[in-house]
């Protein structure tokens, strides 16, 4: 076997495991979100929903409530999303005046 050909060789098994890797790992994130980040709730909705089942059921209880509410986008809301979806100043205000608690 010629030095390119098992160069080759290398680099395809390297690629392959380094694929399979990232997406096991993608998988498992997408699967299973885990807790909450916060201990601290401005809201009953948040609160109740992370005791129900963490942050996954956290985010499909304020999908519904901004479909309900027809909020077209989470950075109404937040600065940032994923992992720890930091608020704005005025995010508990906004949720507030849509009736929330």
């Amino acid at each position: 076997m010629s030095k390119l050909g098992f160069f080759a060789a290398i680099t395809s098994i390297i690629g392959a495991l380094t694929f399979a890797t990232f997406s096991s790992s993608a998988d498992a994130d997408d699967a299973a979100p885990g807790p909450c980040f916060r201990t601290e709730f401005k809201t009953e909705l948040v609160k109740e929903a992370c005791a129900k089942g963490g942050q996954k059921e956290a985010k499909e209880a304020m999908k519904k409530f901004n479909k309900d509410n027809k909020i077209k986008n989470c950075n109404q809301c937040h600065v940032k999303l994923a992992p720890h979806y930091e608020l704005k100043d005025d995010a508990v205000a906004q949720f507030q005046k849509l009736g929330g608690k």
